[in-house]
């Protein structure tokens, strides 16, 4: 069969195309995730204040506590329904002696507590204030360097409040650590403050083990156990893992060590985020990003677009409350490298990724539109974002709420 010339250049011109096809859909940019739009979008009157930068949503995602302030002359706690987005309660808070740092909304018609200082300084200590569900003051405890709560995972100590104290010593790794537990329902006394010392070597007595630090809210302290030593072999078996009850004092759990490497990243992550369990951080080529258990046991995190489209500065982890899961967020970088060579700068988003540490598995909830800073806090299904003002340091004119994916 022969062909003519211009069947020829058909042929060959089809044939080039079926060729490219697969280079180009290879190259073709993945489809970027779907903006979320709020379900309720919250505004103070004008005239009437700023939305605080802190604000609750209570463990079911049905009710959000927010603070409603000018920082001069009146600050008011407003609750709303999530759902509805309507109002349903609040109560005036003290105008002066309370610098709010976080807030717990609690169950049922029980009211605040708010975590805070009686000074703006933000070196001043730290507070823990509960106000009913009338607005009626109904405890206080404290001064503490740091307040944690553990995992709810149902048990006795998931209602626990520990105010945490540490005191640095003069030499080496000394340093005295106070453990307190109260009913964070309440704020009575659950048990008696414990005492933990840390000598100049960084051992913990008793039980003589090698201090790491503080996880779950300050309820348990990790460290090691030297291994025993070999005096005829003239050899010591490896280090083992201890878990320690920082309530009680007493050893909860002691195992291999199955990961040294993971173990001592871990380690050094807990010097830098106190009573955290879970991490989220940046892997070591910083292409990436790693969940990383309570034993320094890493995950790789698949996100839903290339880690070099978000600006690495903006990784912000929320834990829990339910063990061994944690939320984190990322924010596009407006002038990542593909837009710069597209000459047209990306819109700002926040993509909000939920992990669970134990299995690795990652899923993205949503993305949001964020054309300002931006505050944000999750809770079941809710996420809550405050547009904050850009001249001002605290406090913001919008308050967004969104049902995560």
């Amino acid at each position: 069969m022969r062909y003519g010339a211009g069947m020829i250049r058909r042929l060959a011109t089809s044939v080039i195309a079926i060729g490219l096809l697969p280079a180009a859909l290879a190259a073709a940019p993945a489809k970027p995730p779907k903006q979320m739009e709020p379900r309720h979008v919250l505004k103070p009157a004008a005239g009437e204040g700023y939305f605080d930068d802190v604000f609750a949503i209570d463990p079911e995602g049905k009710r959000i506590a927010l603070i409603r302030t000018d920082a001069a002359t009146f600050s008011k706690l407003e609750i709303y329904d999530a759902v509805s987005g309507k109002p349903t309660g609040g109560f005036d808070l003290p105008d002066k002696g309370l610098f709010p740092v976080e807030m717990e909304l609690l169950a049922g018609n029980a009211g605040v507590v708010i975590v805070g200082r009686e000074t703006p300084d933000d070196m001043a200590p730290l507070y823990a204030f509960r106000f009913d569900g009338a607005g009626k003051p109904a405890g206080k405890v404290g001064p503490a360097t740091a307040f944690g709560r553990p995992p709810a995972d149902g048990s006795a100590r998931a209602r626990l409040l520990i105010a945490f104290t540490r005191k640095l010593g003069t030499k080496g790794a000394e340093a005295t650590f106070t453990v307190s537990p109260y009913d964070v329902t309440t704020l009575a006394p659950a048990g008696k403050p414990r005492v933990h010392h840390v000598d100049v070597t960084g051992e913990l007595k008793p039980p003589g083990v090698r201090f790491i630090g503080f996880y779950d809210g300050y309820t348990r302290v990790l460290s090691e156990r030297p291994g025993d030593y070999d005096k005829k072999a003239d050899v010591r078996s490896p280090s083992k893992m201890a878990i320690i009850d920082a309530v009680t004092g007493k050893v909860d759990k002691e195992g291999p060590i199955g990961d040294l490497v993971g173990w001592a990243q871990t380690g050094q992550l807990r010097q830098e985020h106190l009573g955290r369990s879970l991490f989220v951080e940046l892997n070591e080529d910083g292409s990436g990003v790693d969940v990383v258990d309570a034993m320094g046991k890493k995950h790789a995190a698949s996100l839903a677009v290339p880690f070099y489209l978000y600006e690495a500065k903006s990784l912000r982890v929320e834990e829990g409350p339910v063990p061994g899961q944690l939320t984190f967020g990322l924010a596009i970088d407006p002038t990542n490298k593909d837009a710069v060579q597209r000459q047209k700068v990306d819109l700002p988003m926040l993509d909000v990724y939920s992990a669970d540490a134990t299995s690795g598995s990652i899923k993205m909830r949503g993305r949001v539109f964020t054309p300002r800073p931006v505050t944000w806090r999750t809770r079941a299904d809710v996420l809550v974002v405050l547009k904050r003002w850009k001249s001002f340091s605290r406090g913001g004119d919008e308050l967004q709420i969104f049902e995560l994916h």
